[in-house]
């Protein structure tokens, strides 16, 4: 066995295969193996004859080495020592012997190394000379100590590959955010001096000619398609030379070509095809790749521009990509405003044409808003006999207030008047000073309730109403009082009466919180029922809507 000297050894099989021997030595050891399961598994074996064998993890069956033991004193961290059977050695011997043991001695020092020395021996190794213990205690933490150091420099050499290659991807990441912001400058200046042309014609020539000298593409050409979607038409293209020349005498029905159709089907969309041949005046004059990207207004193509590298044959970078789609889109924009610009002419020159139909359209609309006006007036928001609000505005009033107070959680209240025996006034008196009657009952609610936020409505017939927005508490009863009492003061006669001698109204009222539930006809609803109680109890009082009603007013 080699001196026990770890700071001389040069590597680490040398330190492992003197370590294992040193334990095999003073352990009297028939088997011993080393197995590192984390980082990287990995099974070492040491025999005297052979020295140390690098072993391949799978050996641990092949060996039938006891994995759940070595396995259970790593998860205890413990030395662990038992009696090993007969059917379990690894070999079996002639003549009976010692007992044969196996130890497991676990070498995690960190989570991410799991490590063991396993070793099969007939010694007691509670009964080793207590040096020897200590030795072997001082040879398994020198062996975990330099496993954990190899993980360790594993690891920093790992970061420090990691590093050198995100440096040199930032390097190369720069230098194409470099290149490509140069060429937003330039497709930004590009679209500023096309942005000046005061013609297609000019626009497509100028599309071709800056491209090719601020966006560096070899040849470009622009070809424009009709409405139909069958018919192409060329513009201003680029020769085998890199000569700018006009191709507008080129027209032709548009490829059937899966390459031309998936262009024109896909919107900001590169279509790139890598080793393509290249063609000028339909004729083969090399290879390259070839690029296509459609011009769009809206969800219509209207033309496509196709690239290539035949003259300086450089490959197509990906930012140049971008680059092409935005230059599209500008150039679409651009086609889309002249084309608007000169639609807008035509209309000007046409408007002069059309000002004797939009005079004679313009009287028709006056007529038609006459007539709408008439019809408005028969939908007025007040009452014609009486000149307070009608059945109409109380309908549209209502519904509003409700939202407002269920939105806030406030309180409405209603009240439902009715003039008793109006039947019986009409009838003796006539018509006309039923008229009148109404107008005074609808002047004194008019003048009892005078809060701009409340509302006083004709019903129908003989019936008002009142809406009271936020009331108090006891308000609708003191307004039907007051009402009572006004009454009272007018003395208006009614002979025919089988109330009283004087003319007097039925009150029924109800107060509710609105919400999203119910309708506002809940609230009218509520207090039409207490109205038709309080004229089932004999008219002339006021009754509050509740399951069992009582006059809160006496007949008068």
């Amino acid at each position: 066995m080699q001196e026990w000297d770890p700071e001389h050894f040069t590597s680490f099989e040398q330190l492992c295969e003197v370590t294992l021997a040193a334990v095999r030595e003073k352990t009297e050891a028939e088997q011993i193996y080393l197995w590192l399961r984390a980082p990287t598994p990995q099974l070492y074996c040491y025999r005297p004859e052979l020295g140390l064998l690098c072993l391949h993890a799978d050996a641990l069956t092949s060996l039938a080495l006891p994995i759940s033991f070595i396995e259970r004193s790593l998860a205890l961290c413990q030395l662990l020592v038992e009696p090993v059977t007969a059917a379990e050695a690894l070999w079996e011997s002639v003549e009976p012997e010692a007992p044969r043991l196996r130890a497991s001695f676990p070498l995690k020092r960190h989570q991410g190394l799991e490590a063991a020395v396993y070793l099969e021996t007939r010694r007691r190794l509670d009964r080793l000379p207590r040096r020897h213990q200590q030795s072997i205690q001082l040879l398994m933490h020198y062996l975990a100590a330099e496993l954990d150091g190899r993980r360790l420099a594993s690891q920093v050499d790992l970061e420090r590959d990691q590093r050198l290659h995100t440096q040199a991807d930032l390097v190369r990441s720069q230098a194409l955010q470099d290149a490509f912001l140069s060429m937003l400058q330039a497709l930004h200046l590009v679209g500023v001096q096309l942005s000046r042309c005061d013609s297609e014609e000019q626009l497509l020539h100028d599309a071709v000619a800056l491209a090719r000298q601020e966006l560096q593409f070899d040849r470009i050409a622009i070809f424009l398609i009709d409405a139909d979607l069958k018919t192409m038409q060329g513009t201003w293209g680029t020769n085998e030379a890199g000569e700018l020349v006009d191709e507008r005498h080129f027209v032709s029905a548009i490829p059937e070509h899966p390459t031309v159709q998936e262009a024109l089907r896909r919107k900001d969309y590169v279509l790139v095809l890598e080793d393509a041949p290249l063609y000028y005046e339909q004729q083969e004059v090399g290879r390259g790749w070839n690029a296509m990207v459609s011009l769009w207004d809206g969800t219509t193509p209207i033309g496509w521009i196709a690239a290539d590298n035949l003259l300086w044959r450089r490959p197509l970078k990906a930012y140049q990509s971008e680059i092409f789609k935005q230059y599209a889109a500008v150039l679409s924009q651009l086609l889309i405003r002249q084309r608007t610009q000169a639609t807008l002419e035509r209309f000007n020159r046409e408007l002069e044409q059309r000002v004797q139909e939009r005079t004679r359209q313009l009287a028709d609309t006056n007529r038609a808003l006459e007539e709408a006006n008439r019809r408005l007036s028969l939908l007025s928001l007040e009452d014609p006999l009486t000149g307070i609000a009608n059945r109409r505005q109380w309908d549209i009033t209502m519904e509003r207030e409700w939202e407002r107070a269920r939105r806030h959680q406030g309180i409405l209240a209603v009240l439902m008047i009715d003039v008793d025996e109006f039947k019986s006034y009409n009838d003796h008196f006539g018509h006309g000073k039923g008229d009148q009657c109404l107008q005074r009952v609808a002047a004194l609610l008019q003048e009892t309730e005078r809060r701009r936020t409340n509302l006083v409505a004709r019903y129908g017939g003989e019936e008002f109403v009142i809406l009271l927005c936020a009331p108090q508490p006891g308000e609708a009863e003191r307004l039907a009082e007051q009402i009572h009492q006004g009454l009272e003061r007018l003395q208006i006669a009614h002979p025919a009466s089988r109330v009283t001698e004087m003319l007097t109204v039925s009150i029924g009222f109800s107060y509710l919180i609105p919400s999203s539930d119910k309708g506002w006809q809940t609230l009218t609803e509520q207090a039409d029922q207490a109205l038709y109680h309080a004229k089932s109890r004999g008219r002339a009082c006021t009754l509050a809507y509740r399951a069992q009603a009582e006059p809160l007013i006496t007949p008068q």
